[in-house]
């Protein structure tokens, strides 16, 4: 029960924890899928077929909306929150978001009735990408805070940005053997470079808690904030290693890759890096 107590402390900010979460996995993933979609040059049918597995990128992506919403003092008043677009980051970040949300959805609703034709949808395509890219930008520049030294430092947009490849690059591979359209130079390729990337992010993990372990104001020391913090790296890394191993495992045996694999490589992932933000939003502190 401690332990449980303890989790249930650094998950205090459980919207936005599972809302940059699952919204940075959902562009990684769509920014991954997309990109393949277009250099090798799908056509409509082909890029029809995606349609099925397609849906649980935009799951994850509506799911992360919808802890965002909870995180607002009054629902009703959401569209406040575009007030000073262009001028806030926050007003960027809904913006951009909401936005990339509404135009790879269309294109993934206009693959599900088979309309438009694919010239329409690789336009509408690239056009998500760019606002996923945007989105993701704006949302680092959020926690880029000169007053919060925990977060005003080179760590939080690495973290972010490896948060959505490593993510990324799992739920690409997933919705790509879902749609039966994956081969073994393929999933080999995206499993070398989840191997250089979960290696990545432990080094950036490590670095960012050794930054810290040195941060602290008149008041308190940034290594003091959390409880256990050692205790929950320990886990936050071990899932991590985990996921991967089951991720790579088919590769190092030889033998297919499947969604059930990928499933529960993904699940595991995700906890780490649930927990990961968790300690980020825990850590929180400010100068003086």
């Amino acid at each position: 029960w401690q332990t449980l107590r303890r989790f249930k402390m650094i998950f205090h900010e459980y919207s936005l924890i599972f809302f940059t979460v699952l919204a940075q996995t959902a562009v990684g993933g769509y920014l991954l899928v997309s990109a393949r979609a277009l250099v090798i040059g799908f056509d409509e049918d082909k890029i029809n077929s995606y349609k099925v597995p397609m849906f649980a990128l935009w799951a994850i992506m509506g799911l992360g909306f919808l802890f965002s919403i909870t995180h607002l003092g009054s629902p009703l008043r959401a569209f406040n929150s575009f007030n000073q677009l262009g001028s806030a980051w926050l007003s960027n970040e809904v913006f951009f978001g909401a936005a990339f949300f509404a135009v790879g959805g269309l294109q993934w609703l206009l693959s599900v009735l088979n309309k438009g034709g694919a010239a329409l949808q690789k336009i509408l395509m690239i056009g998500a990408m760019a606002l996923g890219c945007i989105f993701m930008y704006s949302m680092v520049n959020v926690y880029m805070i000169n007053t919060v030294p925990t977060w005003f430092n080179i760590y939080t947009p690495l973290s972010f940005v490896m948060t959505m490849v490593v993510c990324g690059l799992l739920l690409s591979q997933l919705v790509i053997v879902s749609a039966k359209d994956s081969r073994f130079t393929v999933d080999r390729n995206i499993v070398m470079l989840a191997v250089v990337a979960v290696a990545i992010s432990v080094v950036v993990t490590v670095g960012k808690m050794n930054l810290v372990s040195e941060v602290q104001s008149s008041i308190v020391k940034a290594s003091e904030l959390v409880d256990g913090l050692g205790g929950y790296l320990s886990v936050q890394v071990a899932l991590l290693l985990v996921g991967l191993l089951i991720w790579v495992l088919p590769m190092i045996n030889k033998s297919s890759v499947n969604p059930v694999n990928l499933t529960v490589a993904l699940v595991l992932i995700l906890a780490s890096e649930l927990i990961g933000r968790g300690l980020f939003y825990s850590l929180h502190m400010t100068v003086g």
